[in-house]
């Protein structure tokens, strides 16, 4: 796989967890939220763990690590992002969390010394603004305790991805499962405390089973995949895209109509995958126009050339 097919994964998996937010705001009628992020990670394990056994691949011990840092961050941002919901609004708390695609770069620099890339670092900046857009257009800015817990959120984000910034070496299929089983262990208290339904809905078997198989399974799977081959910026940046989708799927399914703020935002966001996925056309562009302003080299007379020209010289004498 090369760097152009992963981002494009990348991609993939925003566009697969912008349809999740339709899935998860039906199955949200039925369940609380920590009953579904028990759900979506103990189902999401027990997928992961298939392939594993199938393959009968060996769980090292720093896949073992990797995978269990990361699934506690994970956890944590998501049991954040869950009870900051509840005391901020919905728009201020999908800004907040989307700091992370600001934050990866100098995460990854700081930890992995993976200096943050000058375009790359840009168009986190234009993402970021576009979902400003995105998420602020139906909310109002304040800041409290929901809003801070909601920036913990994003920080906890931010470290699972760079977490898998250095898994190149390591099976995917194994970082995928013990991520998510750490994730369904830790979900276990919460998701156990309150009452479950007695009736479920096909309505709400289809969300989940959208949320279980594609938000979180394969997901986080192509996520790890892709992540040994494109950087920890471009991952975020790519990924942050699931708002832009979020927003057209309501546009397509519940047919909400977009405002000029929403529509905007759509704009920078895109702007911000260009930039990242035509980088290579971008430097291409920029060094024909820097060999057209380059003045030619004077030609240089070399020592043999001056021989010739001595030696032609007595000849003709």
């Amino acid at each position: 796989m090369n760097k152009k097919t992963a981002n494009l994964l990348c991609l993939l998996i925003g566009v697969i967890w912008g349809g999740g937010f339709i899935a998860t705001d039906f199955a949200l009628k039925t369940f609380t939220p920590f009953q579904m992020l028990l759900i979506r990670f103990a189902g999401a394990a027990l997928l992961a763990w298939i392939p594993v056994l199938v393959k009968r691949e060996k769980v090292q011990k720093e896949a073992m690590k990797t995978g269990l840092i990361s699934g506690c961050f994970l956890y944590i941002a998501f049991a954040l992002q869950t009870f900051g919901i509840n005391l901020t609004e919905p728009g201020m708390n999908a800004f907040l969390t989307s700091v992370n695609v600001v934050l990866v770069p100098y995460l990854a620099w700081i930890v992995w010394k993976q200096k943050p890339d000058g375009l790359v670092l840009c168009a986190s900046l234009v993402c970021m603004a576009g979902i400003g857009f995105l998420s602020l257009s139906s909310g109002s800015f304040g800041l409290r305790w929901g809003d801070l817990l909601s920036l913990g959120c994003s920080v906890f984000f931010a470290a699972q991805i760079v977490a898998l910034g250095r898994s190149e070496h390591l099976s995917v299929a194994v970082v995928n499962a013990l991520q998510l089983s750490t994730a369904a262990v830790l979900a276990i208290p919460f998701g156990l405390l309150e009452p479950w339904p007695a009736q479920i809905s096909m309505e709400t078997i289809g969300s989940l089973a959208y949320t279980v198989c594609l938000s979180t399974f394969l997901c986080y799977l192509m996520q790890t995949t892709a992540q040994k081959y494109t950087s920890c910026a471009a991952a975020s940046i790519l990924m942050g895209t699931e708002s832009l989708w979020a927003n057209i799927f309501s546009f397509l399914i519940l047919h909400q109509v977009p405002s000029v703020m929403m529509v905007t935002g759509g704009l920078l966001i895109f702007t911000a995958i260009l930039m990242v996925e035509g980088r290579g056309w971008i430097e291409l562009h920029l060094l024909k126009r820097r060999s057209i302003r380059q003045p030619r080299p004077a030609f240089k007379r070399s020592g043999s050339f001056r021989c010739f020209v001595l030696l032609s010289v007595f000849l003709k004498g």
